[in-house]
């Protein structure tokens, strides 16, 4: 008799759980429409001029005045910095000395007839001729009027790396000059969103140090090359900067707007976002799992842009009980609000 209550035992259980297993799962769906989303794309970036120039000169020389200083607006043809032009002068009477001599010896050796050193002798004055005439290009150099230096651009002087009777090596930075009327954030944005960034672009970008600024820019250069340690790759947007709200070397994040057909999907609706981006459909009272492609989100949604069409109902409460294939009972159904 024992064994026989056992056995009826066993037998109502493994009935309860059939019984359990065909019964339907209460859900609440969420109705799916496509339609036009725009999301935006953010990443960090440092601000930089759009324009920067530092000054030098290829001659060494020695300054006799200064007439800006830092921080200084300038414009273009302005003058900036006197030099003292004894030095150019010598060095161009030197070069076209060398120039006398190097002719003088190739027509010695032209006399004698031997190849070899005519040759020699039109390589030595074709040297001292591209010198002489590199210093005389100097002295009528559009950066050097009346013996100074002037600007070549509009903008302000940011540094200045020498002092009135200073002489200064050829080629040495002499001063900086920055163009910051408008200015140029280099963000990096993830490689996810590589397919979705595009020249002219639309954008927002809101200083670190500024949280209550926000001023648009367009995306000017995309740079195809991707940084290994980020998983990210830059790209360059430039904002108006008339008002110089925004100072290079600032740190920014930017926001470039992104239009496309999409479902906006409660965040509650997907399982495992970002990653395998899974959610169950409801066909024919059944709910199946299906995989599906986000594009971007916001606080509360999800844009899917693969996966999901029109009028798909896809569960919105009561898919942690789920299994795949499981039969389901719609209790209620939501929709995208006007």
């Amino acid at each position: 008799m024992l064994v026989l209550a056992i056995l009826a035992l066993l037998g109502a259980a493994v009935f309860t759980v059939v019984q359990l297993s065909k019964a339907a799962q209460d859900v609440t769906v969420y109705q799916i429409k496509v339609q036009d989303v725009t999301s935006y794309i953010g990443g960090g970036g440092i601000v930089f001029p759009r324009q920067q120039l530092d000054l030098s000169y290829p001659v060494s020389e020695r300054v006799v005045s200064l007439y800006v200083k830092a921080g200084d607006p300038v414009s273009t043809n302005q003058a900036l910095i006197q030099l003292d032009p004894k030095q150019l002068t010598i060095q161009v009477k030197q070069a076209a000395d060398e120039v006398d001599a190097a002719q003088a010896y190739l027509t010695t050796v032209s006399a004698s007839g031997n190849q070899v050193s005519v040759a020699q002798a039109q390589r030595q004055y074709r040297l001292a001729k591209s010198r002489y005439d590199a210093l005389v290009a100097q002295t009528s150099s559009p950066l050097l009027h009346a013996g100074n230096l002037i600007s070549p651009m509009n903008g302000v002087v940011t540094a200045i790396n020498v002092n009135p009777g200073e002489v200064f090596a050829a080629d040495a930075p002499l001063l900086t000059i920055m163009d910051e009327t408008a200015v140029i954030v280099h963000v990096k944005i993830p490689l996810a969103n590589l397919g979705q960034v595009y020249l002219g672009q639309p954008a927002l970008v809101t200083p670190a140090a500024l949280p209550d600024l926000t001023m648009p820019a367009k995306v000017t250069s995309i740079i195809p090359r991707a940084d290994p340690q980020t998983d990210t790759f830059e790209v360059w947007v430039q904002v108006d900067n008339a008002a110089k709200k925004l100072l290079p070397g600032m740190s920014a994040f930017v926001r470039i707007q992104s239009v496309g057909r999409a479902a906006v999907v409660p965040r509650m609706a997907v399982l495992d976002p970002g990653h395998a981006s899974i959610v169950f459909i409801v066909n024919e009272q059944h709910a199946y799992l299906r995989q599906v492609h986000m594009m971007a989100r916001s606080a509360d949604s999800l844009y899917i842009d693969a996966g999901l069409g029109n009028g798909d109902r896809v569960v919105l409460i009561g898919l942690d009980r789920l299994r795949d294939g499981q039969l389901v009972r719609v209790v209620g159904t939501e929709r995208l609000s006007a």
